[in-house]
């Protein structure tokens, strides 16, 4: 009995890596995908800007390519999300999503007042809470060395 539940621990251990590691790829995968998106739109964007005249370029214009590199900026940092899995780079994807939520978008006071405390909240939380080390990934226990063992 004993080794046929050994037995499907292996299996279901196998599985779950094979799960891991087909999800793992995945975002890799579309890591890539969102990348060669950005890098046409950064191109777009670019062809846009120097085929406009200097006359053309209002308010609007202004505003209207704020939130298209904003939103490029952000899609990086998503990107470094998948790529990097820790509290830090969360941090930092939440904290260019909302300061281009509020640079874009013309909030009410508010609104405006909500941004910025959140955007408070969350370098407090990056200068506060968050220790290099902290990440997203299963802790996996150090193995002790002799010489660090107190005596």
């Amino acid at each position: 009995m004993k080794d046929r539940t050994a037995i499907n621990h292996k299996i279901r251990k196998h599985f779950n890596e094979l799960i891991y590691n087909v999800a793992r790829y995945t975002e890799v995968v579309l890591s890539i995908v969102i990348l060669v998106v950005i890098a046409l739109a950064g191109l777009r964007l670019i062809l846009t800007t120097a085929g406009t005249s200097v006359m053309d370029m209002d308010t609007s214009f202004f505003t209207s390519f704020l939130s298209q590199a904003l939103s490029l900026v952000v899609g990086v940092e998503f990107v470094k999300m998948l790529c990097r899995h820790s509290a830090q780079t969360v941090v930092e994807v939440l904290l260019f999503a909302t300061a281009r939520q509020m640079v874009v978008e013309h909030l009410n006071p508010t609104q405006t007042l909500i941004g910025i405390v959140g955007i408070a909240i969350l370098f407090a939380i990056r200068k506060y809470l968050m220790t290099d080390s902290d990440d997203m990934t299963p802790h996996h226990p150090q193995k002790k060395d002799c010489s660090s063992e107190t005596r």
